[in-house]
């Protein structure tokens, strides 16, 4: 049995298998990566998906939701590119793929993962909403991918704990206070240092990193635009006891943001029913589609 603490664990996990244990999938950060290169042909950017089957079917089925209903089926993944577009091909390959990932072994740890993924995909919805009304029209897509990782963190540290549970020379024995408090103590260290190792931009990083903290830099945008989001989870009840009684106008975030109340009762209604929306499809077995849920984006 180790003596090891439940930190040294993860740290060390962290260490020799960050890059193993599967939270980011490799076609999808290639994708964002060549997604605005000009010297990419749509051939090849078709290509590096088909590396990656389960991907591919996944992006397909998307190409072919209600959400772009009216339109001729496309049954190649070449055409689903030609339809959408690099840059938004490339955004859902990230959903894709997350959705994917969002698995454990251990029933204990599974269980946290719906609301993580349903708290990530949200947050990512109002950010894209959100984008066009600070100023950030033509980073819809950043402000998007900015929503679904921040909580990347979180989603590491429930696959090191689900990996030493389940290790016999460790024999952890986890409770719900024992995840709980991992996730909260950790997890914004933990997804920046992952996002800086998979050398993903500083933007998502940053963002992963501070938006819990007390004091911000009120210029990163996309950080405040989170930290919003979060209030308005928190005022919801997504993943928590709902607090009606918040004044979003009063938040120091919508200040920030110089957002008009109706704006905020907007993005308020659109959340709410992007919310009633997830809760009326089941999206999170390997078995299932993930169109429904992209009637939201």
């Amino acid at each position: 049995m180790s003596k090891k603490s439940l930190r040294d664990l993860i740290e060390e996990e962290f260490d020799t298998n960050s890059t193993q244990l599967p939270v980011f999938n490799l076609v999808a950060l290639k994708l964002q990566e060549l997604k605005n290169s000009k010297q990419i042909t749509l051939q090849q950017f078709t290509d590096l998906i088909m590396c990656d089957p389960a991907l591919a079917v996944r992006i397909l089925q998307t190409a072919n939701s209600a959400f772009y209903g009216g339109l001729k089926q496309v049954t190649t993944i070449l055409g689903a590119v030609q339809r959408l577009g690099m840059s938004r091909v490339a955004s859902l390959a990230m959903v894709a793929s997350q959705l994917l990932v969002h698995t454990a072994k251990l029933k204990m740890v599974s269980g946290y993962m719906p609301d993580l993924w349903r708290h990530s995909l949200l947050t990512a919805t109002g950010m894209q909403w959100l984008a066009p009304h600070v100023g950030y029209a033509n980073q819809t897509e950043e402000a998007f991918l900015c929503g679904l990782l921040h909580n990347i963190g979180k989603l590491f540290l429930l696959k090191a704990l689900d990996a030493a549970a389940t290790n016999e020379n460790y024999q952890i024995k986890l409770t719900d206070a024992l995840i709980e408090e991992v996730l909260t103590s950790m997890h914004t260290d933990i997804g920046y240092r992952l996002m800086i190792k998979w050398e993903l931009p500083d933007m998502y990083a940053t963002v992963a990193r501070d938006h819990h903290n007390e004091e911000i830099d009120e210029s990163n945008t996309l950080l405040v635009m989170v930290r919003l989001i979060n209030v308005i989870h928190h005022k919801l009840g997504v993943g928590q006891p709902a607090e009606p009684n918040i004044v979003l106008a009063a938040t120091s975030e919508s200040q920030i943001l110089g957002i008009k109340e109706i704006r905020l009762a907007q993005l308020e209604v659109m959340l709410e029913d992007a919310v009633t929306r997830l809760d009326t499809n089941e999206f999170l077995t390997d078995n299932q589609e993930i169109t429904p849920m992209l009637h939201l984006m």
